[in-house]
């Protein structure tokens, strides 16, 4: 069993990406193509996820609400920065065990 969680991929301007998952407020990270941001970002909520259950923290709920103001605000940036508003999620897969 895979533990799955939503993550949202952002074209930077001068070439790579910026990823970030909502569900874990503040983990982001970006590589400078997509397979790179996508395997940096898995590192980064391995990290997150491995301190919230040594800390005995409850596993994070990702909701549509959150997902979907992620995406809000991603893309209000892009705009203000007259950028593409152009973004991608993907679905990232992580070991059950990780899942507190």
């Amino acid at each position: 069993m895979k533990f799955a969680i939503t993550v949202i991929l952002e074209p930077e301007e001068d070439r790579g990406y910026s990823v970030h998952c909502p569900a874990l407020p503040g983990c982001s990270s970006q590589g400078d193509t997509l397979e790179e941001a996508l395997a940096n970002i898995q590192e980064a909520i391995l990290g997150v996820l491995k301190v919230r259950q040594r800390e005995g923290m409850s596993s994070p709920k990702e909701t549509p609400e959150i997902v979907t103001e992620e995406i809000r605000q991603i893309l209000a940036g892009r705009a203000e920065d007259d950028l593409p508003l152009t973004i991608e999620t993907r679905v990232v897969e992580l070991p059950a065990e990780v899942a507190v």
